[in-house]
């Protein structure tokens, strides 16, 4: 029958020779010249695992509890450093990567707490990124945020007022009327109101952009 390895004192703390990114810095510990687990280098400092310390099995649990949440965290920042995340997004990530739910509430809560994952922020910079890369509308817009996860009313507060998704329908269709430049005014109204349907503006606002645009070349 074998020995189980806990309670055990540490044979050794070996450093793992790579160090991957969604993980972090890590640890091999063994215990009685074998491997034992794996441990976030900063857990084991805080603990000051070494040589001939015991690892009871309550030990044991309460670090792979703490190193679970380390492991999580750790994703959930890697995933954060490309771009703004919702709360939803870093959810079904650490999901798909397989961390307990009660691990993923922990952690979404701690990066919540720190100011690190607000939906609030993510839906006000998606709006002011959609407007200065690809202008969209207010359909679209809230659609796509929808998809994100974010909840009604931040979506709402977040949208742009009436006069601003005029100036970013007119901004959208800028590249599009030097195209069009040669159609016939129906067939050139017709493009442009399809175009910006597309892109999730309503009619209202597809017209009032058309008519600021109509008028400004009449004065010019």
């Amino acid at each position: 029958m074998s020995k189980e390895p806990f309670p055990g004192a540490i044979s050794s703390v070996v450093a793992q020779p790579k160090t991957r990114r969604h993980l972090g810095t890590r640890v091999n510990i063994f215990i009685d010249e074998k491997f034992s687990f794996a441990l976030a280098i900063e857990l084991a400092l805080d603990y000051g695992l070494r040589p001939k310390f015991v690892i009871t099995p309550q030990l044991l649990d309460e670090m792979l509890r703490r190193d679970g949440d380390a492991r999580a965290l750790t994703r959930a920042l890697n995933f954060i450093s490309y771009r703004v995340r919702s709360l939803k997004e870093i959810r079904d990530k650490l999901i798909k990567d397989e961390f307990p739910e009660v691990v993923v509430d922990r952690v979404l809560e701690r990066l919540q707490k720190s100011g690190q994952l607000n939906d609030e922020n993510f839906a006000a910079m998606w709006v002011e990124n959609r407007t200065l890369s690809r202008p969209r509308g207010a359909r679209a817009l809230q659609q796509e945020l929808r998809q994100k996860g974010v909840d009604r009313e931040i979506i709402a507060a977040s949208l742009p007022d009436v006069d601003e998704e005029i100036a970013n329908a007119r901004r959208a269709l800028e590249p599009k009327l030097r195209l069009w430049e040669n159609f016939d005014d129906k067939a050139k109204r017709d493009k442009c109101l399809a175009f910006l349907a597309r892109r999730g503006f309503s009619y209202g606002v597809s017209n009032a952009a058309l008519k600021q645009i109509a008028d400004d070349e009449q004065q010019s």
